[in-house]
This record gives C-alpha cells, structure tokens and sequence, in this order.
C-alpha cells in the first residue's frame, strides 16, 4: 500500500493554491485552487506555470473550480475538460432515518485503502478515479470528515463526508459497479446526512458528472436539488 501524500501548499502573492502529481503521474499537475478568482493576476498565473514547470510538469489539471475562478482561468489559456453539476438538499428539513442503520458501516481504515481504491476504480471511467492522494484531499479538506465503508466480509462501497461549521459535502461516494442497484449508496447517503445534521450542517452538497443519471437519481430521491451553475475542471498545456 503506497502511503498517501498531502497536496503542497503554494502561494503566490495573495493567491493559495495546493499542488500534487494528478493520478499518480509525473508530468501532470494536480491544482487546487484555494483563494479567490480576484486573487488571481496575470502575472500570479504567469508564476505559477514557471514554479509547475519547474517541478517537472508538462501539463495541469485543476480541482473543480467554480465559475468565477473558471473564467479567469479559461482567459488564462486553461480549457474546459469535464463539468460537474452541483445538487444542494436542505438540512433543516426531515432526512429519512434507516430502519436498522446498526452495524451496517464501519470507519475507513486506512489498511482498507487498496480495496476502496478497486472499488472506486469500478465506479468510475479513468479521468475521475481517485488515487491515494486523492482519498487523503477528500479526507483533510475540511475541518471535520467521515470515512465509511460498508461492514462484510468484501469492502464493496464507500463514503467520504466532510463537514466545514454549518456546511456539509458528500465528498465522494462509490458502489463497485457489479454491486449498484442493492442499496448500498442508499445505505451511504442516509449515513451522510444523518451525520452531517447530526453535526450541526445547515446545507449539503454533492458534484457529480452531469450524465451520471444513477447518481442524479440517487441524491434526488433524497431531497437533493440541481443547483444552476456548474463546476468545471479545467486542463493546460505547459509545454
């Protein structure tokens, strides 16, 4: 089991971003951005490709960004690789409580990570897997997290929460796709929110690709709804 690795904190003038390798790969950048579009200068983004080139890079491909930092980005010379529809659903409102919701997940471990990476790699074509660094950015981005797994005798499915004072995120949630349609993202998503209000969340948000109509269906069952801008992940060229 390879030991993940924390996003490096970059900044530069009053921008913060964090950086890794994306997927693994040598010559891709991982960028998340965590400041403001406004924080974002041409001369900002100037540097910040020198400082990825600098460190091997030919290419970057960014975290979901919203709109605003995604325009300045786009002007920047960064493309549109992939959407992510965003859906919201109401904590305030009643979330429907499992009949036995005992002894169905555990916690995460982390010596469960090679096979919660197998699932997540049957959930999802290629370009969204997670790696182990990725698992560890879904864990660490907020103040507070929940890592869950289904309980058996084989991990088929697995949860990441996390919770930021009255906000809450369904990071990331994958069923093994010879396992969908049993009620396990079901199971994962009451789970969720059942935590999330229990920790004081006003709000949950979810992003899932917008032509993942079994998702879509899933939240919406639950009392999620579309929100009507989109999330973008952006890629360029350093060459």
């Amino acid at each position: 089991m390879r030991v993940p690795m924390a996003l490096t904190p970059l900044s530069i003038g009053s921008a913060r971003f964090r950086v890794g390798a994306w997927q693994g790969a040598a010559d891709v950048a991982y960028l998340a951005v965590a400041s403001a579009a406004a924080t974002m200068a041409p001369w900002v983004l100037a540097a910040l490709r020198d400082r990825l080139r600098e460190q091997g890079y030919r290419g970057v491909v960014t975290a979901a960004v919203a709109p605003r930092e995604r325009d300045v980005l786009i002007g920047d010379g960064f493309g549109i690789r992939s959407e992510l529809a965003t859906l919201s659903r109401d904590l305030e409102a009643e979330v429907p409580r499992l009949a036995d919701p005992r002894g169905r997940t555990r916690r995460g471990r982390w010596r469960d990570l090679d096979i919660v990476l197998q699932v997540d790699a049957a959930a999802f074509s290629p370009f969204w897997r997670l790696d182990a660094d990725g698992i560890h950015e879904a864990r660490t981005a907020t103040p507070s997290s929940r890592w869950r797994v289904n309980r058996g005798t084989e991990i088929q499915a697995y949860s990441i929460t996390g919770r930021a004072r009255s906000q809450g995120y369904v990071q990331r949630l994958a069923v093994a796709a010879r396992s969908q349609g049993r009620g396990l993202g079901t199971l994962l998503v009451l789970d969720a929110l059942m935590w999330l209000k229990q920790g004081g969340a006003r709000t949950a948000l979810v992003n899932t690709q917008p032509d993942n109509d079994r998702a879509l269906d899933l939240y919406r069952r639950f009392g999620f709804r579309m929100a009507p801008d989109r999330l973008a992940v952006l890629y360029r060229d350093l060459r």
